[in-house]
């Protein structure tokens, strides 16, 4: 145990209260750990948030669907009973076409798949394929992402290669697949089994949360990452948490209280105590020190050691290591609308899927090419959902939200957000306005979401291919002792999951290199 009374106060401070934050402080708490989480703003969950953008109107924000949650902590922290549901477990992906000839993915079932391939012929034959060597290889990695490989501590390139191969026991064939990944692109990937490119382009869209385009070498090991993802019990599978990330957040702050945390709202911390290359506590903005044996924050790398620990404290080599702030982030943009979107050609029980404009493979790669410099893409790649589809209660009686996400747009525009933000409206009005003819008449009110708008944390996180193989202890641990990361970007991807949180719970506990547990 790792209580020392009459010095720490707490066991465990954790800054910030996002998902990660959030489920580390329930398995700390259910650990009889004394634990604080410290969140600067006066809402719990961090960039989990489902807003009101227009009266009655709701959508969840930067995140729209969950395809990355820890199942074992759902489970064992049994969010179900605080609340956790969802609208939607297993949701279709549509690639929309010009004429109304689109491409309607099946729900992750062997079932779904096999009639998709009856009926669509040899296109359908090939998704099929595509699927099963995706999931097939991504059952393989599993135990990297899972958080169960102990860590290898790589020295290099191939020796992660070398180390992997070896702990993961894969077979020569396998072994060389896995190299290749490494280097080749999403959509090269695709391309093996698919001749069409509206259906390349949807199925490697899926890799933009990681801040590689679809054409990028080592992006085909993202794309095996999604598929190693567990969605309410299935593989590969994508939901709709009913209520939106609010609800996620609004369980797990339920099973941390139940389980003895303390959670104060409007604490920001301004710096993490160091002695001694041990972080010891927390000084808050208005002077409070916080002793505590272990520190979490839920920041970003670079934030927590750049601007929270005394200058110093982190080696040289270690500052000069840390990644240069995102170029690229993504908008969003939420309609309220008096009925369900109009999509031509589309059935009315396909709305709860999400929706996949990007005609060409190129498309997401064009636009961060302009975004990295400071322009906005001539053509969008966008990811489109309607969550009242599913969940009702997000709108008026009778009304409908439609929430558009656009990865791989500028952090920075040339001309300035403010005067960007009128013409993007309209640019992404008249993309969906083709798809959808008579959209406009159902608009009602509409809220753009920008970086630099203030609304958490917009930039994309890039995952390195040592990002995507380093061992969860490799993303978590920090050069200060008794200092961890719990956030999304300890994740191999940037999305809302929450297995590093219950990984950094089970080091602070065991303080063993070799377990990875939780406590």
């Amino acid at each position: 145990m790792i209580r020392h009374p009459g010095r720490d106060r707490y066991d465990a401070v954790i800054i910030g209260s996002g998902i990660g934050a959030l489920t580390a402080a329930a398995y700390l708490a259910r650990s009889k750990a004394r634990v604080l989480v410290l969140e600067a703003n006066s809402r719990f969950g961090g960039a989990s948030e489902t807003m009101e953008f227009a009266q009655g109107f709701r959508a969840p924000l930067l995140s729209h669907v969950a395809y990355a949650l820890d199942w074992r902590a759902v489970r064992e922290l049994r969010l179900a009973e605080h609340g956790l549901a969802f609208a939607q477990p297993n949701m279709k992906m549509v690639a929309l076409r010009p004429g109304g000839k689109h491409i309607v993915l099946p729900e992750k079932s062997f079932r779904r798949r096999t009639s998709f391939a009856a009926q669509a012929g040899q296109e359908g034959l090939g998704y099929v394929a595509f699927h099963e060597e995706a999931v097939r290889f991504a059952r393989l990695l599993r135990p990297l992402w899972d958080g169960t490989l102990a860590d290898p501590r790589p020295e290099n390139r191939d020796e992660t290669l070398t180390t992997l191969i070896r702990r993961l026991r894969l077979t020569p064939a396998d072994a060389e697949r896995l190299e290749s990944l490494s280097r080749l692109s999403a959509a090269a990937f695709a391309d093996r089994w698919l001749e069409n490119d509206a259906l390349t382009a949807a199925l490697s869209f899926d890799v933009f949360p990681s801040g590689l385009s679809p054409q990028e070498p080592g992006s085909a090991l993202v794309l095996i990452w999604r598929y190693a993802q567990e969605s309410c019990g299935r593989q590969g599978a994508v939901s709709q948490i009913l209520g939106g990330f609010t609800a996620l957040a609004a369980a797990l702050e339920a099973a941390a209280r139940k389980a003895g945390a303390e959670l104060r709202s409007s604490a920001r911390v301004s710096s993490i105590i160091v002695e001694k290359r041990r972080a010891i506590g927390v000084t808050l903005a208005d002077g409070e020190m916080i002793p505590a044996k272990a520190v979490l924050s839920s920041l970003d790398a670079r934030k927590t050691l750049l601007d929270l620990v005394p200058v110093g404290s982190v080696g040289f080599g270690t500052a000069a290591s840390m990644p240069e702030p995102e170029r690229i982030g993504t908008v969003q943009i939420m309609l309220a609308l008096t009925g369900p979107p109009p999509i031509a050609g589309l059935g009315a029980g396909d709305l709860g899927g999400r929706v996949v404009i990007a005609g060409r493979p190129e498309t997401a790669s064009e636009a961060k090419g302009a975004a990295l410099n400071g322009r906005m893409p001539e053509e969008f790649a966008i990811e489109a959902t309607v969550p009242t589809a599913a969940d009702a209660a997000l709108a008026p009686a009778g009304c409908h939200v439609l929430s558009a996400l656009l990865p791989y747009m500028p952090i920075v525009v040339a001309e300035g957000w403010d005067a960007c933000r009128a013409i993007l409206r309209k640019r992404v009005l008249a993309t969906l306005e083709s798809f959808a003819p008579g959209l406009k008449d159902r608009l009602v009110a509409d809220c753009m979401v920008v970086p630099g708008d203030g609304k958490h944390d917009m930039a994309d996180f890039r995952s390195s291919f040592w990002h995507m193989l380093a061992s969860y202890e490799a993303r978590i641990r920090t050069p200060i002792a008794g200092l961890y990361l719990c956030g999304r970007t300890s994740e191999p991807v940037n999305a809302v999951c929450g297995r590093a949180g219950r990984i950094a719970a089970g080091l602070v506990f065991m303080g063993s290199s070799h377990q990875t547990g939780s406590p």
